[in-house]
């Protein structure tokens, strides 16, 4: 169907783009980074306040089991740290390692290089127009998915 075209052709950007920067991120750092844990990194260093696994469900919109799966292998390679909360012993907060942040100082900087290839033929309206875009698609999936809770 015509249709389901631009969704197959988000689907198969967001692949490659992840396919790269896990080859880029292995062969520079010498161990399998994937992608995913780039961006779980990406986002405890912007954020100051205590982070918890339902904040990274949230804020990425995916399921418990799955990023329970991430952060239990990114645990294992000791990107990062599980800390229980003295409130609340069923909390755990997520904190980085010395060893996730070296990682995330190397990686910045493959992603921009990625990045740079991913927009190299767009003019800045062409961006301008992307970004717009995809707000809109942000906001007409959230719109659904609160319709589907009710």
């Amino acid at each position: 169907m015509m249709q389901d075209k631009p969704v197959l052709l988000m689907k198969k950007v967001i692949n490659l783009f992840f396919r790269e920067l896990d080859a880029m991120n292995t062969e520079k750092l010498q161990e399998p980074i994937s992608g995913h844990n780039m961006i779980v990194i990406e986002y405890l260093i912007k954020h100051e306040e205590p982070v918890y696994q339902r904040d990274l469900e949230n804020h990425f919109f995916v399921r418990r089991s799955t990023i329970s799966k991430v952060l239990r292998l990114m645990e294992e390679k000791g990107m990062i740290e599980r800390l229980s909360v003295h409130d609340d012993a069923r909390l755990k907060q997520i904190v980085l390692t010395d060893y996730g942040r070296r990682i995330h100082g190397a990686a910045v900087h493959h992603a921009q290089m990625l990045e740079e290839k991913l927009y190299r033929n767009f003019t800045e309206e062409e961006m301008d127009m992307l970004l717009l875009l995809l707000k809109k698609l942000e906001h007409n999936m959230e719109e659904t998915e609160k319709e589907t809770l009710c």
